[in-house]
């Protein structure tokens, strides 16, 4: 072996000979991820709510309906009323650090707990816009990745009806189809009314929510296809006869993952945003149902009552930090996934 090439396999192997660990795309996406610490506390706060959501049952004394019309108003306190009449009835006597009477978030203008109240209106929207932001997403990865696969004619006429929807204001759409579909003298209306029950609101929100948001992964996804048709893997799957929608599904989609989940990711808070700003104007997620977007809707009639300010304060602090970390985790996410930083750690 001459001088040049023992040179040359000093500096090509010495990682593996001292067992160096080696990482896939995924694994030095975690790795960067990790770096980035407004993510992971984006990451972290948005764990904490959802895991507040799930259990919002069990995390205070109270129904989130319960009503004592004795203590309508009341500040924020931990501490108990020696009137037995102030303290009425509770599902269990103590929950964490406060017991039944207290009112960490205060009452609101019936005597409802606003923490019930906030942890189960937190149910709702992190549902809407989870479940938004998914199916969204996959719609406009699929649409988009049609157009950018086929071309021509198909990816034309895509290309324009996402145009013409995007240029479309889309608050008047949405208040549109949602009078529309909470109507119930419209007869599809009226049968879904019968059929969903109260759980009615939340689907129509869902779908009008999914119906206007795919347009812009659409986009994103054509580009990413528009630059993967033509690569050596592709022309293999044709090469062996693979049929398109194999070709698109299985070979082209997985490498727009990651466009797909930053975009999924930064659709959540937009989604929660939507469902409040609707329920705030009185076409969003209806009673008894709960969610921040109508408690901040119904708390606009007491901010001048004593204390009614923290009836709107609660909830519109929830909406703000789940939207802030929604962003601070696809930021995150968005720098970890680029492949122009892969094998960078």
């Amino acid at each position: 072996m001459t001088r040049r090439e023992r040179g040359l396999r000093k500096k090509v192997i010495p990682g593996a000979q001292r067992g160096a660990p080696s990482y896939s795309y995924w694994g030095f996406a975690w790795r960067r991820f990790k770096r980035h610490r407004l993510a992971m506390f984006g990451a972290a706060v948005m764990i904490l709510l959802v895991l507040g959501a799930i259990a919002a049952p069990i995390l205070t004394p109270y129904e989130f309906s319960r009503q004592n019309r004795k203590v309508r108003f009341s500040g924020p306190s931990f501490s108990v009323p020696t009137d037995p009449a102030l303290v009425g009835q509770c599902i269990r006597p103590q929950v964490l650090f406060w017991p039944c009477g207290a009112h960490p978030f205060g009452t609101d203008d019936l005597g409802r707990d606003i923490l019930a109240r906030v942890l189960q209106g937190g149910r709702v929207s992190l549902l809407v816009g989870f479940v938004a932001a998914i199916f969204s997403t996959l719609l406009g990865g699929a649409i988009g990745a049609l157009a950018g696969y086929w071309g021509r004619a198909p990816d034309a006429v895509i290309s324009r009806f996402i145009e013409i929807m995007l240029s479309i204001p889309q608050l008047p759409l949405l208040l549109i189809f949602v009078g529309l579909l909470a109507n119930p003298q419209v007869r599809f209306a009226a049968a879904l009314s019968d059929f969903l029950g109260d759980a009615k609101s939340i689907a129509v929100i869902v779908v009008v929510i999914i119906a206007f948001s795919w347009m812009s992964t659409a986009r994103l996804v054509r580009g990413q296809i528009l630059s993967l048709r033509e690569r050596e893997f592709v022309e293999a799957a044709r090469a062996v006869g693979a049929p398109s929608w194999r070709i698109v599904f299985r070979h082209l989609l997985p490498n727009a993952t990651a466009v797909m989940i930053v975009q999924a990711t930064l659709m959540t808070g937009e989604a929660i945003l939507i469902e409040s700003g609707l329920s705030f104007l009185g076409l969003g997620i209806q009673p008894p149902a709960v969610s921040w977007g109508n408690m901040l809707s119904r708390a606009q009639e007491f901010l001048y009552y004593p204390n009614g300010v923290y009836i709107a304060f609660f909830p519109g602090l929830f909406i703000f930090l789940t939207v802030l970390c929604a962003n601070f985790v696809g930021d995150g996410l968005r720098d970890a996934l680029d492949p122009r930083h892969h094998g960078r750690v």
